[in-house]
C-alpha cells in the first residue's frame, strides 16, 4: 500500500508528517516523503523513501529577507520593497513544487495522499481519485483557518469569499495538467467543494488543548498530537550535560525560527532577568531569534539546535515562541509554558495556554521589555498550579494519539 505525504515549511510544518510516516512504514506501507530538500537526510536515515522540493523554497521562508519582514525590522517602504522582489521568485517555485506534486503523483499512483495546506494541489488530484486524498494541519488559528469560519453570517461570507479565490488559483495552477483527469471536470465550484465538503482534514491537534469546536464540518478531524520516535544518533555536548546535572528546576527558551527586530538586545534582558533571580536556564539560539552572549553567568548555559524530545523530558518550564508544535511538546513533557507570539497562530496559542493555566498571559515580541518579562517568568517559575495542570493535561494527551485509530482513519 503506498502513501505519500506532501509538506512544506519549518519543522513544526513537517515533523508531524515525518511522525505519520513514521507509523505508516512500521505497519509495512510504502511510503514516500516529500518535503524540502533540507530534510534529507533526517528521513532517509529513518529508513522512508524521500523526494525533494527544492532547497530554495525553505530557504525563501527561512531568509533574511523573510526573518525582517515577519521581525518588523526596516521601514514599512522597504518591507514592501522586498515582498515584492519575493513574491517573483515565489511565484515560480509555487510553479515548480505543483510540477513536481504532479509528477510524482502521476508516476506513482498511490492508494493516498496526505498534504499539508501549502501543498493544496493534492486537493485536485484528491477529485480525479474520490477519497484518497487528505489534508493533514498541523497547525491552527481559528481566525484565519477557512474551516473556522463558521456561525455569523460575516463569518460565512468571509469563508465563501476565501474558498473562492483559493480554488480559483488552484484552477489556474492546474489548467496544464487538465488532460490527466479525463471524466472529471475540474472547475472552480468542484474544487470548492472537495476543499469545504468532501475532502477529509486530520488536524494533528490536542482536543485536550483545543477541543474541537461544534459548528466545525463533519469531515474534519482531531487525532491528537504526535511525535516521532527521538534520533538515537544525536549526541550532547559534554557540557551540557554537565549543566544538566548540576541544575535543577531548569528553564528552556527558545523562538524557533523565529526573529525579531533586535535579537541581541532581547537575550540580553532574558539573561539579566535569569541572573538576577538565580534561576537557571538553556537557552536555544537556533535560528536568530536569540544570540549567545560573550559573558555568560553560570545559570545560564547557550546551545543551538536541540532536539526537544531530548531535553524536553530535562526540564521544568518552557519560554517559547507558541508555535503549535513546541506548545503541544512542551505540554505533552509537562511543562508549564511563557509565550512570547511573534506571528499568525502564536498568538492563539498563547491565548490557549493562558487559558488553560498552563503557563502566565503571554508577552508579544514587539511589546517585549525587561521589566514585564520578568515579572511573567517569576510567575512561570513559583506558580505551583501551572506545573500541576500540565501534569493533568499530559495525561490526557497520552490517551488522545491512538496511532491504531489513526492508521485505520487513513486507510479506511
Amino acid at each position: 500500500m503506498k502513501i505519500i505525504l506532501f509538506s512544506i515549511g519549518t519543522r513544526g510544518d513537517v515533523e508531524p508528517f515525518m511522525a505519520i510516516a513514521q507509523l505508516l512504514k512500521e505497519r509495512n506501507c510504502d511510503v514516500i516523503c516529500v518535503f524540502p530538500e533540507q530534510y534529507r537526510k533526517i528521513v532517509e536515515g529513518m529508513g522512508i523513501s524521500f523526494k525533494g522540493f527544492s532547497k530554495e523554497i525553505l530557504e525563501l521562508m527561512n531568509g533574511k529577507d523573510m526573518k525582517m519582514i515577519f521581525g518588523n525590522q526596516g521601514s514599512v517602504l522597504k518591507r514592501i520593497r522586498i515582498l515584492i522582489q519575493m513574491a517573483g521568485v515565489s511565484l515560480k517555485l509555487s510553479k515548480d513544487s505543483v510540477a513536481l506534486q504532479h509528477k510524482i503523483q502521476t508516476e506513482e499512483n498511490p492508494y493516498r495522499i496526505l498534504y499539508h495546506p501549502k501543498c493544496n494541489y493534492s486537493i485536485v488530484w484528491g477529485i480525479g481519485n474520490p477519497g484518497k486524498a487528505i489534508l493533514v494541519n498541523p497547525t491552527l488559528d481559528p481566525l484565519t483557518d477557512l474551516r473556522s469560519f463558521r456561525g455569523s453570517f460575516l463569518n460565512e461570507v468571509i469563508r465563501w469569499i476565501v474558498s473562492i479565490m483559493k480554488a480559483m488559483m488552484l484552477k489556474l495552477v492546474s489548467k496544464r495538467f487538465k488532460n490527466d483527469f479525463s471524466g472529471k471536470k475540474i472547475t472552480v465550484s468542484s474544487i470548492k467543494r472537495a476543499m469545504l465538503e468532501n475532502g477529509k482534514t486530520f488536524y494533528t491537534i490536542s482536543p485536550s488543548l483545543f477541543p474541537k469546536p461544534a459548528s466545525w464540518p463533519h469531515n474534519t478531524s482531531f487525532v491528537g498530537y504526535y511525535e516521532r520516535d527521538p534520533n538515537m544518533e544525536w549526541q550532547p555536548d559534554e557540557q551540557l550535560l554537565l549543566f544538566i546535572q548540576k541544575h535543577k528546576k531548569i528553564i528552556f527558551v527558545t523562538f524557533g525560527s523565529m526573529s525579531n527586530s533586535n535579537p541581541k538586545e532581547k537575550t540580553r534582558s532574558i539573561v539579566e532577568v535569569l541572573k538576577r533571580n538565580n534561576i537557571p536556564a538553556i537557552i536555544n539560539i537556533s535560528w536568530g531569534g536569540l544570540e549567545k552572549m560573550d559573558e555568560t553567568p553560570e545559570n545560564v548555559f547557550f546551545t543551538n539546535d536541540l532536539p526537544y524530545s531530548w531535553i524536553l523530558p530535562k526540564i521544568y518550564a518552557v519560554v517559547h515562541h507558541g508555535g503549535c508544535g513546541t506548545s503541544h511538546a512542551a505540554i505533552k513533557n509537562a511543562c508549564p509554558s511563557l509565550i512570547i507570539p511573534h506571528v499568525l497562530d502564536q498568538f492563539f496559542w498563547e491565548k490557549r495556554i493562558s487559558k488553560l493555566q498552563l503557563g502566565p498571559k503571554g508577552l508579544a515580541i514587539r511589546k517585549f521589555n525587561e521589566k514585564d518579562f520578568e515579572i511573567k517568568l517569576l510567575d512561570l517559575y513559583y506558580n505551583k498550579d501551572f506545573k500541576k495542570n500540565a501534569l493533568m493535561i499530559r495525561e490526557r494527551m497520552k490517551s488522545e494519539s491512538d496511532r491504531n485509530k489513526l492508521y485505520e482513519m487513513i486507510i479506511k
